[in-house]
């Protein structure tokens, strides 16, 4: 179908096609959405022709009742709210996970023991098909657990009600230990004393400040490419967390699509004496630097950076060096956490310097790293089989 992108509030390129009569309401399907105001009219349209083909509006007159389809209009729907990660997570969840498996039954058919069924297929190895992780197919759960929530309403039946929730995957972090540590922190410290200017002198000190950021602050890797000057924060002697990268549609930086993931984290001397140098070292090649400008970039127009290509650089840095397989940006985030841990910090503190929504989310993660449980338990069945004895 033809349609064009046009201006809308605050520049921005927007669309509404016309898609057809929802069936099941009798109201026309104009789905909107919108794109940054940087881009050219040719691109935004492009973005918007992309957008509009994988939309397959299943409500329509003229469209199938498939599963798939129903949930590709039903993740699209403005009325949801969702944020365009979360629509991009669910396309992804419908494309590779629900459409191979159970996405041509119609959606009014479905069977709860044909969700199960599904489930047990993608968690288990197949002929070019590998297992996904619980945590995936929570996703897809959560997906449709929505979907026919607001269906219900039309159907008069829910088939999720009776398919339990996937367990989650046993999440154990993964840090690197003392000697690692000390070998990573100092080729970082090598690397950030680079002055070269050249295109590699920019990337090898880039990504050693980005890991030593995301060591010692325990940031994510979108957190640290979204970071700008004024985020350090000299007078309250910390660094503020307010927003991160996304790739899709297009590189940006934005706000934090979590609540809880916004808020300052304290900066030691050496952290804030890093920064600074780090700035200094970036005036003599960015064209015309200012408090926007990101701590963490390799363009001279002190732009965004990919959060992929730094977290390549860093996994080719972590390989280089002989740090464990599979250490990747977010391992640093887990050493800090662990390391924390390990040396006695109790769990309120680390909650609210990662950043996690409560106490519950970092027990959960890190207390299998809580020093002294073992060693508790060890002591304990010991002495009380020693009292037995004596007894």
């Amino acid at each position: 179908m033809e349609f064009k992108v046009t201006r809308g509030a605050g520049n921005v390129w927007e669309a509404r096609p016309y898609l057809g009569t929802d069936r099941l309401t009798g109201k026309p399907i104009r789905p909107y959405k919108s794109w940054p105001a940087d881009l050219d009219e040719k691109r935004a349209q492009a973005l918007a022709d992309e957008w509009i083909a994988g939309y397959a509006p299943a409500s329509s007159s003229s469209s199938s009742k498939r599963l798939s389809s129903m949930l590709s209009s039903y993740v699209h729907d403005p009325q949801r709210g969702f944020s365009q990660a979360t629509v991009s997570t669910y396309d992804g969840v419908v494309r590779n996970h629900i459409a191979p498996t159970i996405g041509d039954i119609p959606y009014d058919e479905l069977k709860p023991y044909e969700v199960t069924a599904a489930y047990r297929i993608l968690l288990s190895e197949g002929p070019g098909r590998k297992p996904i992780g619980r945590n995936t197919l929570r996703k897809a759960h959560a997906l449709l657990s929505g979907a026919y929530r607001v269906w219900q309403r039309q159907l008069g039946v829910n088939p999720m009600l009776n398919v339990p929730a996937p367990a989650p995957d046993r999440l154990r972090p993964f840090a690197l230990d003392d000697w690692d540590q000390d070998k990573l922190v100092a080729a970082l410290a090598d690397d950030m004393a680079i002055g070269g200017t050249d295109r590699e002198s920019i990337k090898r000190r880039t990504t050693a400040f980005a890991g030593f950021i995301a060591l010692n602050q325990a940031l994510r890797c979108g957190e640290v490419c979204a970071l700008q000057r004024r985020s350090w924060r000299r007078a309250v002697h910390d660094v503020y967390v307010e927003a991160t990268v996304s790739e899709k549609p297009v590189l940006r930086r934005q706000p934090s699509p979590k609540r809880e993931s916004v808020g300052a984290v304290s900066a030691a001397p050496d952290v804030e004496r890093a920064i600074a140098e780090h700035i200094a070292w970036q005036d003599r090649w960015m064209a015309k630097p200012d408090q926007y400008s990101c701590l963490v970039t390799d363009r001279p127009n002190g732009g965004v950076m990919r959060p992929s290509t730094l977290s390549r650089y860093f996994s080719e840095m972590a390989r280089d060096l002989g740090m464990p397989a599979g250490t990747t940006m977010h391992t640093l985030r887990h050493t800090h956490a662990t390391w924390l841990l390990m040396n006695g910090y109790d769990m309120r503190t680390i909650q609210e310097r990662l950043r996690h929504r409560d106490v519950a989310t970092t027990l959960r993660l890190y207390a299998s790293v809580m020093p002294g449980r073992d060693s508790a338990a060890a002591s304990g069945f010991a002495e009380a089989h020693a009292a037995r004895k004596e007894g």
